[in-house]
């Protein structure tokens, strides 16, 4: 049986219906198409979607232990499998949901980690460590993530309408439809008015393009790239540890409440549905 064609159906859902992210889908997309290899290997092959069991679920995951994933990432899996069976179960592609009693690993929770404005200050000062024009580009990306607390996706796909210099801040589209302005610090203002005039013209000339971040070649950039030139630049500046993007949005917002912003206006700017989540970052404290 072509297990990837219930499979792609259920993407195209939690896509359209659900208005999954991106980085959803993909992580859905790889997770599911791993267990679906794995059923073209295990079962006959006349097998179909009502064969597989509670048995054939705990076997699979079983097997995760076994090639050392780790708790995090199986229970990742499990939520993507009971999502799956879910849907079809609700779709009436399967009479029973193999995946009640499906048990994830307990994951603990770790706190993000957060830097010191000396240390931010180290990072966005590393980008000099590469040519003129990309060190324009990459200081006022990083700035930006900085200033505005956007994840990475949100950067990326800001347009250079998106922008508005007059009132210092940028409009953000983020995850569903929670669309927000966040605001840019003096030094952010900076950095782009310096990107703009002086490096993204130069990368403008090969075809139009309304994404504010490109790369050499006119296109917008990726979530890779941006999470390996972040990656790049803690080194040169010393830092120690693993710092991604998201390290910048969770320093931002600890950096600000520490400084007495208001919680509701962060929880805003950042885009959580839950002031829970923008609440925790009042004890979060800057790396010693």
């Amino acid at each position: 049986m072509n297990w990837q064609t219930g499979i792609s159906e259920f993407l195209q859902h939690i896509q359209a219906g659900r208005n999954a992210s991106q980085n959803t889908i993909l992580a859905y997309r790889n997770d599911l198409g791993q267990f679906s290899q794995y059923l073209a290997a295990t079962l006959p092959e006349d097998a179909n979607w009502e064969s597989i069991t509670d048995e054939t679920l705990t076997r699979f995951i079983s097997g995760l232990s076994a090639q050392n994933y780790s708790n995090a990432t199986t229970a990742r899996k499990v939520a993507a499998l009971k999502s799956l069976f879910h849907w079809m179960t609700k779709q009436g592609m399967l009479a029973q949901d193999p995946s009640v009693n499906l048990k994830s690993p307990k994951v603990e929770k770790q706190s993000p980690r957060v830097l010191s404005q000396e240390e931010v200050e180290r990072l966005f000062n590393a980008t000099g460590n590469t040519s003129p024009a990309r060190a324009l580009r990459d200081r006022a990306l990083l700035e930006i993530i900085y200033s505005t607390g956007m994840r990475v996706t949100e950067a990326i796909n800001l347009k250079l309408t998106d922008v508005d210099m007059e009132h210092t801040e940028v409009k953000c589209a983020g995850r569903g439809t929670r669309n927000r302005r966040a605001p840019l610090t003096e030094s952010a203002v900076a950095a782009l008015q310096n990107y703009l005039n002086q490096s993204r013209p130069a990368n403008a000339t090969n075809q139009p393009n309304e994404f504010l971040f490109l790369n050499p070649a006119g296109s917008n950039l990726t979530r890779q790239a941006v999470w390996l030139m972040t990656r790049q630049y803690a080194r040169y500046a010393g830092i120690e540890g693993e710092i991604t993007p998201h390290t910048l949005r969770h320093s931002r917002a600890s950096h600000m409440l520490q400084g007495g912003e208001d919680v509701r206006k962060v929880q805003s700017w950042l885009g959580h549905a839950n002031i829970t989540t923008t609440q925790a970052y009042h004890a979060k404290k800057e790396k010693a």
